[in-house]
């Protein structure tokens, strides 16, 4: 009787390792979700292509998921219930350091992907032409759902030597409504991203004008801002809608962020997938093109690097580079909550 039982033991110990090395481990066959900004923004446009993506290459279901902002999706990356998001650093430092919120300390991030040209829309026929010339306009700056956009345009607002009290203050959830408010009249300017596709339409629909940072000293202004860390950034004519000439705006810097608790393998598999197939991402997403996977790591980070891509960057394995200055600047940021 002990030999049968045995016998069984031994056939079903069998069945279960042939069983094991058949089927997909539970990281292999689970979805992964990006939590993007909302349905015709530019960061929900890249992350239904870098879904795309991924679930062609990883033969697993990868969904975009659209919010407001960021700071409606950043609670769950913080708790592990979305795999990934976009977000710009402003957002991810806000987020991190609990910034009129409670501090996220399980946020990570495994890679700046792009630098996103950002700047006021006006419409064409308000005259409006420079930053400076908003003083005593009707200005969208603060946001419900997207707290850094405030301090980001508020930034915009240092560079042209304005305050907060030169301008009347419009309040709206999001970026969108910001655009749309300008078409409908109830706005003077509103910040967003120019290649959003909230833009493209404002600029259908009624006629747009990107305003440009001209006054003189800016970049000593900029430098004294206690606000944001975005950066003047030129684009030429005709690059955007609303820009006829060479312009100067803003750039902003977006971040893959991912829970803390992501697994390693998860880390590399999206890395993977994306030093793969950059190039056709970038066919898909123009704005991409500019960029390449050397610049995933890289200094304007403002919440530590997930530790698998970390080790991903040592190895040699990706083409950015982990050197010295960025393990200091992450050590730093770890060192916050530490």
């Amino acid at each position: 009787m002990k030999s049968i039982f045995k016998n069984i033991g031994v056939i079903l110990l069998s069945v279960a390792m042939i069983m094991s090395s058949t089927l997909p481990t539970f990281a292999q066959s689970r979805q992964f979700s990006i939590g993007t900004g909302f349905v015709g923004s530019s960061m929900h446009a890249l992350g239904t292509v870098m879904a795309k993506h991924m679930q062609r290459n990883l033969r697993m279901r990868v969904t975009a998921r659209p919010y407001v902002g960021p700071s409606a999706f950043m609670p769950l990356i913080n708790a592990g219930e979305v795999t990934m998001g976009l977000s710009s650093m402003g957002e991810s430092n806000s987020s991190y350091l609990g910034l009129e919120t409670e501090p996220m300390k399980d946020i990570r991030t495994i890679g700046r992907i792009v630098a996103m040209p950002f700047a006021f829309v006006v419409r064409k026929d308000s005259g409006i032409k420079t930053i400076a010339d908003l003083k005593g306009k009707k200005v969208v700056l603060d946001f419900a759902a997207a707290g850094a956009l405030t301090e980001m345009s508020q930034t915009m607002l240092d560079g042209a030597g304005l305050r907060r009290e030169d301008v009347e203050v419009v309040t709206v959830s999001g970026v969108g409504q910001g655009i749309e408010a300008v078409v409908e009249g109830n706005a003077d300017a509103a910040p967003g991203s120019v290649s959003m596709a909230a833009v493209r339409k404002a600029n259908a629909t009624a006629g747009i004008t990107i305003l440009s940072l001209e006054k003189e000293g800016f970049e000593e202004r900029l430098s004294q801002s206690a606000y944001s860390e975005i950066r003047p950034f030129v684009v030429g004519a005709d690059s955007y809608p609303g820009v006829e000439t060479e312009t100067r705006i803003f750039a902003l810097d977006i971040y893959i962020v991912v829970p803390k608790s992501l697994s390693d393998q998860d880390v590399v598999k999206i890395l993977d997938v994306l030093h793969a197939n950059w190039d056709d991402i970038g066919k898909d997403y123009n704005n991409l093109t500019n960029f390449s996977p050397a610049d995933l790591v890289h200094e304007t980070q403002t919440v530590p690097y997930h530790k698998a891509a970390i080790e991903y960057f040592k190895s040699g394995k990706g083409l950015a580079k982990w050197d010295e200055a960025a393990e200091m600047r992450n050590q730093k940021l770890l060192e916050v909550w530490n």
